[in-house]
């Protein structure tokens, strides 16, 4: 009897131990390998904007390869601030009776001269799934927004520059309530 149990517990450790080198192999595989992608699957940052993609590039330079993003220690700003910005837009808008409803986001460079280009613009609805929007809406947003032209750059490592930049125009059946950031 008293080598019967010897065996059986013997046994459970040999299985337990199993199961253990074998549910930490699985964790070690999972936090170190399962969602790593492939090599060389992301060639651009997510930020990226292609310049033979976007709106208003032509004749648009910027100072140095690499492109920051807008929220450094000293971000990229509108020259009059938020307010000044908000105030601009929500005086020019007008809602020529839209109906649509979401977030109209447009994307743009900011060279290291305070000069605005390479814009892309996203449509999505309140539950930021793709979407289209009037187009006279969108023409009349973007327009407003490429009017916006004294930025205050990036200042990085002691010098000014190119920042990446977007505002978002919270869209609630036609009227702006929110301009982000």
């Amino acid at each position: 009897m008293r080598k019967k149990i010897i065996k059986f517990i013997l046994y459970l450790t040999v299985f337990l131990t199993v199961i253990l080198f074998g549910m930490y192999g699985y964790a070690y595989y999972v936090m170190n390998y399962k969602f790593m992608p492939s090599k060389n699957t992301y060639t651009k940052r997510v930020a990226y904007i292609d310049p033979d993609e976007s709106l208003l590039s032509e004749g648009f330079e910027t100072c140095n390869d690499y492109i920051f993003d807008y929220y450094n220690p000293e971000r990229a700003t509108y020259s009059k601030g938020k307010n000044g910005l908000r105030n601009f837009i929500l005086t020019n808008y007008k809602n020529n009776n839209y109906n649509d409803s979401g977030y109209l986001n447009i994307r743009f460079v900011i060279n290291c001269k305070g000069q605005a280009g390479r814009y892309v613009i996203y449509e999505n609805d309140l539950d930021l799934e793709p979407t289209s929007f009037n187009k006279d809406l969108v023409n009349q947003l973007f327009h407003l927004t490429t009017q916006l032209k004294d930025w205050n750059p990036n200042f990085t490592r002691n010098e000014f520059r190119d920042s990446y930049m977007y505002l978002s125009y919270r869209i609630e059946h036609g009227n702006i309530t929110e301009i982000i950031p």
